[in-house]
């Protein structure tokens, strides 16, 4: 499971707000024994939902091919 995590600071005088971070953490759901448990697949629905799983489905596929090249130098 991907979260999607935006930082926004606040000038406590002035009340401007501005975006300062964002990230995605990588969450592994886990059973009573702490092994991997599966969970329901996410079903997106709006454009907003299918947009963010389609960027999501790119930055998995990313992580993939980037762990693959580095066990590929590791190899060698």
């Amino acid at each position: 499971m991907e979260v999607g995590i935006k930082v926004i600071a606040e000038d406590i005088r002035t009340q401007a707000a501005r975006h300062v971070n964002s990230c995605f953490f990588t969450m592994v759901a886990v059973d009573d024994a702490r092994k991997p448990a599966p969970v329901p697949a996410l079903r997106p629905f709006t454009p907003d939902e299918r947009r963010r799983h389609a960027a999501a489905e790119v930055r998995k596929s990313v992580r993939r091919e980037m762990e693959q090249r580095f066990e590929a130098l590791r190899g060698v």
